[in-house]
Protein backbone atom coordinates (compact mmCIF):
# COMPACT_ATOMS: atom_id res chain seq x y z
CA UNK A 1 0.00 0.00 0.00
CA UNK A 2 2.89 2.54 1.05
CA UNK A 3 4.91 2.22 -2.77
CA UNK A 4 1.33 3.74 -3.99
CA UNK A 5 2.32 6.90 -2.74
CA UNK A 6 6.06 6.91 -4.17
CA UNK A 7 4.79 6.31 -7.80
CA UNK A 8 2.82 9.47 -8.04
CA UNK A 9 5.98 11.23 -6.10
CA UNK A 10 8.39 9.84 -9.19
CA UNK A 11 5.65 10.63 -11.94
CA UNK A 12 5.54 13.94 -10.66
CA UNK A 13 9.05 14.64 -10.09
CA UNK A 14 9.57 13.74 -13.85
CA UNK A 15 6.57 15.86 -14.56
CA UNK A 16 8.17 19.15 -12.99
CA UNK A 17 11.58 18.62 -14.37
CA UNK A 18 10.04 17.93 -18.16
CA UNK A 19 8.88 21.91 -17.59
CA UNK A 20 11.50 22.80 -15.71
CA UNK A 21 12.44 25.39 -17.94
CA UNK A 22 9.30 26.91 -18.83
CA UNK A 23 8.98 27.07 -14.59
CA UNK A 24 10.77 30.50 -12.55
CA UNK A 25 12.37 29.10 -9.67
CA UNK A 26 11.28 25.33 -9.97
CA UNK A 27 14.64 23.03 -10.16
CA UNK A 28 14.62 18.84 -9.80
CA UNK A 29 17.22 16.92 -8.92
CA UNK A 30 18.00 13.35 -7.85
CA UNK A 31 20.90 11.06 -6.78
CA UNK A 32 21.03 7.17 -7.73
CA UNK A 33 23.14 4.50 -6.20
CA UNK A 34 23.36 0.81 -6.78
CA UNK A 35 25.58 -1.93 -7.23
CA UNK A 36 27.00 -4.98 -5.36
CA UNK A 37 28.55 -5.67 -2.08
CA UNK A 38 30.71 -8.86 -1.05
CA UNK A 39 31.27 -9.27 2.30
CA UNK A 40 32.84 -11.81 4.70
CA UNK A 41 33.07 -12.48 8.19
CA UNK A 42 35.49 -13.61 9.89
CA UNK A 43 35.91 -14.69 13.86
CA UNK A 44 34.65 -16.55 16.36
CA UNK A 45 30.86 -17.60 16.72
CA UNK A 46 29.58 -16.74 13.68
CA UNK A 47 26.38 -16.73 12.20
CA UNK A 48 24.70 -19.36 10.15
CA UNK A 49 25.57 -16.79 6.77
CA UNK A 50 28.86 -15.08 7.28
CA UNK A 51 29.37 -14.18 3.53
CA UNK A 52 27.13 -13.13 0.82
CA UNK A 53 27.38 -11.00 -2.59
CA UNK A 54 23.99 -9.12 -3.08
CA UNK A 55 22.25 -5.89 -4.93
CA UNK A 56 22.86 -2.55 -2.30
CA UNK A 57 20.95 0.46 -2.95
CA UNK A 58 23.22 3.25 -1.66
CA UNK A 59 26.85 1.80 -1.42
CA UNK A 60 28.36 4.99 -1.55
CA UNK A 61 26.00 7.57 -1.63
CA UNK A 62 21.92 7.76 -0.12
CA UNK A 63 19.67 7.57 -3.02
CA UNK A 64 16.93 10.67 -3.43
CA UNK A 65 14.88 12.42 -5.72
CA UNK A 66 14.01 15.95 -4.83
CA UNK A 67 12.33 19.54 -6.38
CA UNK A 68 12.89 22.63 -4.86
CA UNK A 69 10.76 25.76 -5.55
CA UNK A 70 11.91 29.34 -5.37
CA UNK A 71 10.34 32.71 -5.76
CA UNK A 72 11.20 36.89 -4.99
CA UNK A 73 8.60 38.46 -2.74
CA UNK A 74 8.84 41.95 -1.15
CA UNK A 75 11.34 43.85 0.66
CA UNK A 76 13.88 41.68 -1.05
CA UNK A 77 13.10 38.41 0.64
CA UNK A 78 13.12 34.99 -1.16
CA UNK A 79 10.09 32.51 -0.25
CA UNK A 80 10.36 28.73 -1.51
CA UNK A 81 10.04 24.95 -0.18
CA UNK A 82 11.78 21.58 -0.51
CA UNK A 83 10.13 18.14 -1.16
CA UNK A 84 12.79 15.28 -0.93
CA UNK A 85 11.76 11.42 -0.60
CA UNK A 86 14.68 8.79 0.03
CA UNK A 87 14.28 5.04 -1.39
CA UNK A 88 15.44 1.84 -2.19
CA UNK A 89 15.85 0.90 -6.04
CA UNK A 90 16.14 -2.53 -4.66
CA UNK A 91 13.73 -3.65 -1.58
CA UNK A 92 14.23 -6.35 0.60
CA UNK A 93 13.31 -8.78 3.42
CA UNK A 94 9.74 -7.06 3.16
CA UNK A 95 10.78 -3.14 3.53
CA UNK A 96 9.16 -1.29 1.18
CA UNK A 97 10.58 1.25 -1.63
CA UNK A 98 10.21 4.02 0.52
CA UNK A 99 11.97 2.60 3.65
CA UNK A 100 15.82 3.24 3.64
CA UNK A 101 17.77 6.89 3.27
CA UNK A 102 14.66 7.93 5.82
CA UNK A 103 11.75 6.63 7.47
CA UNK A 104 8.56 4.83 5.83
CA UNK A 105 6.99 8.26 5.61
CA UNK A 106 5.75 9.78 2.16
CA UNK A 107 9.09 12.78 1.99
CA UNK A 108 10.93 11.07 4.40
CA UNK A 109 14.25 13.73 3.58
CA UNK A 110 12.48 17.02 3.50
CA UNK A 111 9.70 18.85 2.99
CA UNK A 112 9.58 22.00 4.15
CA UNK A 113 9.02 25.82 3.59
CA UNK A 114 11.69 28.96 4.24
CA UNK A 115 12.13 32.34 3.78
CA UNK A 116 15.75 34.05 3.46
CA UNK A 117 16.95 37.63 3.03
CA UNK A 118 19.92 39.81 4.85
CA UNK A 119 18.85 38.08 8.14
CA UNK A 120 19.49 34.64 6.85
CA UNK A 121 16.90 31.90 6.28
CA UNK A 122 14.33 30.36 8.86
CA UNK A 123 12.98 27.11 7.70
CA UNK A 124 10.39 24.94 9.13
CA UNK A 125 9.34 21.14 8.96
CA UNK A 126 11.10 18.25 8.07
CA UNK A 127 14.94 19.07 7.18
CA UNK A 128 18.80 17.48 7.91
CA UNK A 129 19.85 17.39 11.20
CA UNK A 130 22.60 20.22 11.59
CA UNK A 131 24.72 18.23 13.55
CA UNK A 132 24.61 15.65 11.09
CA UNK A 133 25.99 17.88 8.52
CA UNK A 134 28.52 18.96 10.53
CA UNK A 135 29.83 15.07 10.43
CA UNK A 136 29.92 15.41 6.49
CA UNK A 137 31.61 18.50 6.46
CA UNK A 138 34.74 16.41 7.14
CA UNK A 139 33.72 12.97 7.14
CA UNK A 140 37.14 11.42 5.40
CA UNK A 141 35.25 9.15 2.77
CA UNK A 142 32.51 11.70 2.21
CA UNK A 143 30.21 9.86 4.23
CA UNK A 144 30.18 6.73 2.45
CA UNK A 145 27.49 4.13 3.55
CA UNK A 146 30.58 1.51 3.50
CA UNK A 147 33.60 1.96 5.51
CA UNK A 148 33.21 5.60 7.27
CA UNK A 149 32.38 6.73 10.32
CA UNK A 150 28.37 6.88 10.07
CA UNK A 151 27.66 3.43 10.80
CA UNK A 152 29.17 4.01 14.38
CA UNK A 153 27.85 8.06 14.90
CA UNK A 154 24.45 7.58 13.50
CA UNK A 155 23.25 4.39 14.18
CA UNK A 156 25.72 3.07 17.38
CA UNK A 157 25.78 6.85 18.45
CA UNK A 158 22.29 7.39 17.73
CA UNK A 159 22.93 10.63 15.97
CA UNK A 160 19.83 11.16 13.37
CA UNK A 161 20.29 12.08 9.46
CA UNK A 162 16.85 13.62 10.12
CA UNK A 163 14.46 16.03 12.13
CA UNK A 164 10.68 15.24 11.19
CA UNK A 165 9.80 18.14 12.34
CA UNK A 166 12.10 20.92 13.14
CA UNK A 167 12.43 24.86 13.21
CA UNK A 168 15.95 25.44 12.09
CA UNK A 169 17.51 29.55 11.65
CA UNK A 170 20.84 30.09 9.70
CA UNK A 171 22.83 33.40 9.40
CA UNK A 172 24.29 35.10 6.69
CA UNK A 173 27.91 34.43 6.14
CA UNK A 174 29.93 36.98 8.73
CA UNK A 175 33.30 36.57 7.36
CA UNK A 176 33.45 32.96 6.67
CA UNK A 177 31.18 32.32 9.90
CA UNK A 178 28.18 30.83 9.97
CA UNK A 179 25.91 30.12 12.87
CA UNK A 180 23.04 27.86 12.62
CA UNK A 181 20.49 26.57 15.18
CA UNK A 182 17.65 24.16 15.34
CA UNK A 183 14.56 23.05 17.65
CA UNK A 184 12.61 19.89 17.87
CA UNK A 185 9.19 20.61 19.33
CA UNK A 186 7.67 17.82 21.32
CA UNK A 187 6.39 15.16 18.57
CA UNK A 188 3.47 12.61 19.05
CA UNK A 189 5.30 9.06 19.25
CA UNK A 190 5.32 6.97 15.91
CA UNK A 191 4.69 3.93 15.41
CA UNK A 192 6.55 3.10 11.49
CA UNK A 193 9.49 1.03 11.31
CA UNK A 194 12.56 3.50 11.16
CA UNK A 195 10.31 6.64 12.29
CA UNK A 196 12.96 9.04 13.79
CA UNK A 197 12.28 8.45 17.72
CA UNK A 198 13.34 11.99 18.42
CA UNK A 199 10.57 13.45 20.51
CA UNK A 200 12.07 16.99 21.33
CA UNK A 201 15.46 18.13 20.75
CA UNK A 202 17.72 21.26 20.38
CA UNK A 203 21.23 21.24 17.63
CA UNK A 204 23.48 24.43 16.94
CA UNK A 205 26.69 25.05 14.78
CA UNK A 206 28.85 26.78 13.26
CA UNK A 207 31.29 26.42 10.49
CA UNK A 208 33.94 28.75 9.80
CA UNK A 209 35.57 28.49 5.68
CA UNK A 210 39.07 30.82 4.85
CA UNK A 211 40.90 30.15 1.99
CA UNK A 212 41.16 26.41 1.31
CA UNK A 213 40.50 25.51 5.39
CA UNK A 214 37.03 24.51 6.37
CA UNK A 215 36.09 24.12 10.08
CA UNK A 216 32.65 23.06 11.96
CA UNK A 217 31.97 22.66 15.41
CA UNK A 218 28.25 21.23 16.60
CA UNK A 219 26.45 19.80 19.43
CA UNK A 220 23.07 18.07 20.48
CA UNK A 221 20.72 17.07 22.73
CA UNK A 222 17.65 15.02 22.14
CA UNK A 223 14.43 13.28 24.43
CA UNK A 224 13.76 10.13 22.55
CA UNK A 225 11.41 7.48 23.22
CA UNK A 226 11.70 4.22 24.54
CA UNK A 227 10.12 2.66 21.78
CA UNK A 228 7.52 3.87 18.98
CA UNK A 229 4.54 3.54 20.97
CA UNK A 230 5.92 4.85 24.26
CA UNK A 231 3.75 7.30 25.85
CA UNK A 232 6.98 9.18 27.32
CA UNK A 233 10.47 9.60 26.65
CA UNK A 234 12.89 8.45 29.45
CA UNK A 235 16.26 8.22 27.33
CA UNK A 236 18.33 11.46 26.67
CA UNK A 237 20.57 11.65 23.20
CA UNK A 238 23.69 14.23 23.19
CA UNK A 239 26.94 14.89 21.65
CA UNK A 240 29.16 17.14 20.48
CA UNK A 241 30.93 16.94 16.99
CA UNK A 242 34.56 18.85 15.05
CA UNK A 243 35.17 18.44 11.63
CA UNK A 244 37.21 20.04 9.17
CA UNK A 245 38.76 19.86 5.91
CA UNK A 246 42.13 21.26 4.43
CA UNK A 247 42.24 21.35 0.59
CA UNK A 248 46.30 21.26 -0.40
CA UNK A 249 46.34 21.55 -4.14
CA UNK A 250 44.83 17.80 -5.89
CA UNK A 251 44.88 16.62 -1.80
CA UNK A 252 41.97 17.49 0.78
CA UNK A 253 42.79 16.21 4.37
CA UNK A 254 39.71 15.61 6.65
CA UNK A 255 38.98 14.89 9.61
CA UNK A 256 36.70 14.68 13.08
CA UNK A 257 35.88 13.74 16.10
CA UNK A 258 32.52 13.13 18.19
CA UNK A 259 31.97 12.69 21.91
CA UNK A 260 28.25 11.06 22.12
CA UNK A 261 26.16 9.81 25.10
CA UNK A 262 23.34 7.83 23.35
CA UNK A 263 20.61 5.31 24.75
CA UNK A 264 21.82 2.13 23.73
CA UNK A 265 19.81 -0.80 24.65
CA UNK A 266 18.35 0.92 27.86
CA UNK A 267 21.98 2.21 28.99
CA UNK A 268 23.77 5.39 28.60
CA UNK A 269 26.56 4.55 26.67
CA UNK A 270 29.61 7.53 26.47
CA UNK A 271 31.18 7.02 22.72
CA UNK A 272 33.79 8.72 21.23
CA UNK A 273 34.74 8.53 17.55
CA UNK A 274 37.82 9.73 15.55
CA UNK A 275 38.62 9.68 11.76
CA UNK A 276 41.44 11.16 9.88
CA UNK A 277 41.93 10.64 6.08
CA UNK A 278 41.26 12.27 2.42
CA UNK A 279 40.49 12.43 -1.07
CA UNK A 280 43.11 12.83 -4.18
CA UNK A 281 42.05 14.19 -7.55
CA UNK A 282 44.49 12.27 -9.98
CA UNK A 283 42.73 13.46 -12.55
CA UNK A 284 39.28 15.75 -13.46
CA UNK A 285 37.90 12.45 -13.68
CA UNK A 286 39.77 9.86 -11.32
CA UNK A 287 39.93 10.42 -7.73
CA UNK A 288 40.49 7.88 -4.21
CA UNK A 289 39.63 8.63 -0.80
CA UNK A 290 41.35 6.71 2.17
CA UNK A 291 39.51 6.87 5.85
CA UNK A 292 40.83 5.61 9.17
CA UNK A 293 38.45 5.60 12.13
CA UNK A 294 38.34 4.48 15.77
CA UNK A 295 35.27 4.11 17.76
CA UNK A 296 35.41 3.52 21.98
CA UNK A 297 32.54 3.35 24.76
CA UNK A 298 34.44 1.37 27.80
CA UNK A 299 34.86 -2.18 26.90
CA UNK A 300 33.69 -1.36 23.15
CA UNK A 301 36.06 -0.53 20.57
CA UNK A 302 35.99 -1.04 16.84
CA UNK A 303 38.40 0.24 14.11
CA UNK A 304 37.27 0.53 10.65
CA UNK A 305 39.10 1.50 7.64
CA UNK A 306 37.71 1.99 3.46
CA UNK A 307 39.35 3.01 0.44
CA UNK A 308 37.41 3.84 -2.79
CA UNK A 309 37.99 4.83 -6.07
CA UNK A 310 36.14 7.31 -8.47
CA UNK A 311 36.00 7.41 -12.02
CA UNK A 312 33.47 9.79 -14.19
CA UNK A 313 32.17 7.81 -16.74
CA UNK A 314 30.36 11.30 -17.97
CA UNK A 315 28.90 14.16 -16.35
CA UNK A 316 26.30 11.97 -14.34
CA UNK A 317 27.30 9.08 -14.31
CA UNK A 318 30.29 7.51 -11.96
CA UNK A 319 31.52 4.14 -11.44
CA UNK A 320 32.89 3.56 -7.84
CA UNK A 321 34.55 0.79 -6.22
CA UNK A 322 35.68 0.64 -2.49
CA UNK A 323 37.00 -1.75 -0.03
CA UNK A 324 36.21 -1.71 3.87
CA UNK A 325 37.28 -3.49 6.71
CA UNK A 326 35.48 -3.00 10.46
CA UNK A 327 37.32 -5.18 13.27
CA UNK A 328 34.81 -4.93 16.65
CA UNK A 329 37.67 -5.55 19.13
CA UNK A 330 35.64 -5.04 22.53
CA UNK A 331 36.64 -6.72 24.83
CA UNK A 332 33.09 -7.48 26.24
CA UNK A 333 29.88 -8.73 24.31
CA UNK A 334 29.70 -5.12 22.44
CA UNK A 335 28.25 -5.11 19.05
CA UNK A 336 29.40 -2.88 15.86
CA UNK A 337 27.70 -2.02 12.62
CA UNK A 338 29.70 -2.76 9.39
CA UNK A 339 27.69 -0.34 6.94
CA UNK A 340 25.18 2.46 6.81
CA UNK A 341 23.45 1.18 3.47
CA UNK A 342 21.35 -1.44 4.53
CA UNK A 343 18.75 -3.21 4.32
CA UNK A 344 21.05 -5.82 3.70
CA UNK A 345 20.83 -9.49 3.45
CA UNK A 346 23.71 -10.46 5.65
CA UNK A 347 23.80 -9.61 9.14
CA UNK A 348 25.25 -5.78 10.06
CA UNK A 349 25.61 -6.60 13.56
CA UNK A 350 29.16 -7.46 14.09
CA UNK A 351 30.28 -9.46 17.49
CA UNK A 352 33.09 -9.46 19.59
CA UNK A 353 36.18 -10.44 18.07
CA UNK A 354 35.01 -10.75 14.52
CA UNK A 355 36.39 -9.17 11.46
CA UNK A 356 33.82 -8.06 8.31
CA UNK A 357 35.41 -7.03 4.76
CA UNK A 358 33.28 -5.75 1.89
CA UNK A 359 33.94 -5.30 -1.73
CA UNK A 360 31.43 -3.51 -3.54
CA UNK A 361 31.16 -1.96 -6.65
CA UNK A 362 28.52 0.53 -8.14
CA UNK A 363 27.18 3.47 -10.10
CA UNK A 364 26.25 6.79 -8.82
CA UNK A 365 23.97 8.79 -11.05
CA UNK A 366 23.61 12.74 -10.22
CA UNK A 367 21.22 15.01 -11.74
CA UNK A 368 21.90 18.03 -10.11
Amino acid sequence: MEKTHFIPLIALAAALGAVQAHAEGLYTYALIDGGVASTRISGKNLPAVSSKSEFVTGGYAPTFVGMTYEKGASGGLTVGGKLEQGFLIAPADGTNSRYWFGNGDLLNREANIYIKGGFGSFAVGTQPNFAFKTVLLGEPRAGSNFGSALAMIDIKGGLGTVDDAAISYTSTDMGGLVFAAQYVPETKSKTCAGCSNVKTGTRASVAYTTGNLKFGLAAYDSTVFTSNTAPSPTLKASGSIASGAYKMGSFTLKGLYASQKNPDGGLTTSMTTSGVGGSYAMTGETSFDLGIYNSKAGTLSVETTGVGVQQKLTKELTLYGQVAKVNNKSTADNTAFINFAGPTILTDALLKGQTANTINVGLLLALF
